[in-house]
């Protein structure tokens, strides 16, 4: 990838922030005392450190480097089988970044805040074939990536690998210039006004009318062969009404949404797991983060699975503590076991969703004290107000501030007159733990809290 034809593009803020995050990973400022030569670190197996020369991702090294990093191989699951990927983690980089306060931006929202795009005309997608690996590491960098095979060789990475706390950063920056994405490129860059720009990490897509959606991806496509970036074509679709992207299967001509058939199939066949009564602790971390994805795409508030959101949550920290392998077998109780298979066939079933595309009739302004609670709507036509609230009861009281506003959320969205219900409503909340609740779906922190939102949600 020719970084500097995108470099080009990039408005003044963004390519201030590029270069800060460009010398941060391959410039570090390293400390005196920092050597990893008196340091044994991981070593990769000599037949995947051969494989990666090969493909001209990694070359010889005359030995260690001042930075410690560990390489190793995770297995995934691909439309055509499985598959191993390589990550070095770059524990000293990492480290460093951290210390100096680095924080990445990489505005990944909630798949929900996405699902409204549907509403355009139709959508065009594409996916970098590469990835990370498009991003050339400097030839006087290199020696801050270094790894060592099970013979005791040294190797260095030509190409930036996942595993840098900077890495997303740097990719999801170049994929958001590639496409055009207003905030990120000079005026004369930035696709129409009438597109919708989505961009995760190194995918891209665009929603809106038809013929503005065909002249972007045409524009896209001829600065993909200036800044030789290649696609993956299977993820590749051009103004058409039916697409897959982030894991939700788009049909444009009936403005609906439902789960992209690879996440269909492998919550199926992990519902098939969770029948058998067990299942190992990775297949566990999989299936929660598929299901809370799922739950968001098609309206299944989570929240509604308390106790196996708490299950999930507890194993997650044994597995952070290193108190339980990923690989350990996990007997699910009979009560777990009825819990996920409603929850896998909640999500399942519901195989189209509608988006509402209504503009909001009224808005809700919510807010809490420690001694009440109080609610104003708005109609969005007339600018008439209502008005509602009241003190908290003695045992209220004695909740925690999160869950008081969660509860002041609830109570004013049902005190709101019944000429509102159906009609689409802006509810406005300052505390962003009940914001995070909301567009998650569920909070296994509190009970109190979960409850008054999803009450909320439902109504």
């Amino acid at each position: 990838m020719k970084i500097d034809v995108l470099r080009r593009r990039m408005d003044e803020t963004t390519r201030g922030r590029f270069d800060e995050t460009w010398r941060r990973t391959f410039y570090p400022d390293l400390p005196d005392s920092m050597e990893c030569g008196s340091r044994r670190p991981s070593r990769l197996a000599s037949r995947h450190a051969e494989e990666l020369e090969s493909c001209g991702i990694a070359q010889r090294a005359c030995g260690p480097g001042r930075l410690l990093n560990v390489p190793f191989t995770v297995v995934e699951e691909k439309d055509g089988g499985i598959r191993q990927r390589f990550i070095l983690r770059t524990y000293d980089a990492n480290e460093l970044a951290e210390r100096s306060g680095y924080e990445a931006k990489v505005p990944l929202k909630h798949v929900s805040a996405y699902l409204s795009a549907v509403h355009g005309e139709s959508g065009s997608t594409r996916d970098f074939r590469c990835g990370f690996y498009g991003i050339e590491i400097p030839s006087d960098a290199r020696r801050f990536f270094r790894y060592q095979d099970d013979n005791g060789s040294w190797w260095e990475l030509t190409r930036l690998p996942m595993g840098h706390t900077c890495a997303p950063e740097l990719m999801h920056t170049l994929a958001s210039v590639a496409a055009g994405h207003p905030e990120y490129v000079r005026e004369e860059f930035a696709v129409p006004r009438s597109i919708v720009t989505h961009v995760w990490v190194d995918n891209i897509r665009y929603s809106g009318p038809r013929a503005d959606v065909l002249k972007s991806t045409t524009a896209l496509d001829e600065l993909a062969l200036a800044a030789t970036i290649t696609w993956k074509p299977k993820d590749s679709h051009t103004a058409v009404d039916r697409y897959e992207f982030i894991g939700v299967g788009w049909q444009h001509d009936t403005k609906t949404v439902g789960l992209s058939e690879k996440l269909r199939c492998r919550i199926e066949a992990a519902r098939s797991e969770v029948s058998s009564g067990s299942m190992t602790a990775a297949a566990l971390e999989s299936l929660a983060g598929r299901l809370l994805h799922a739950s968001a795409i098609v309206g299944v508030f989570a929240g509604e699975f308390y106790f196996a959101l708490k299950f999930f949550r507890r194993l997650m920290n044994t597995l952070n503590r290193g108190e339980k392998a990923v690989d350990t077998k996990v007997e699910l109780s009979g009560c777990l076991k009825t819990s996920l298979l409603n929850w896998t066939g909640r999500v399942l079933g519901r195989r189209r969703v509608p988006i509402e595309g209504k503009p909001p009739c009224a808005t809700i302004f919510v807010d809490a004290s420690l001694d009440g609670w109080g609610g104003v709507l708005v109609d969005a036509n007339t600018s008439a107000m209502e008005v509602v609230g009241s003190r908290w009861t003695p045992r209220e009281r004695k909740l925690h501030i999160n869950e008081l506003e969660a509860l002041a959320f609830e109570r004013s969205v049902k005190a709101m007159p019944t000429s509102y219900v159906g009609g689409a409503v802006t509810v406005v909340v300052d505390n962003t733990t009940v914001q995070g609740v909301a567009r998650k779906g569920a909070c296994v922190c509190s009970r109190v809290l979960n409850d008054a939102v999803m009450s909320a949600l439902c109504f």
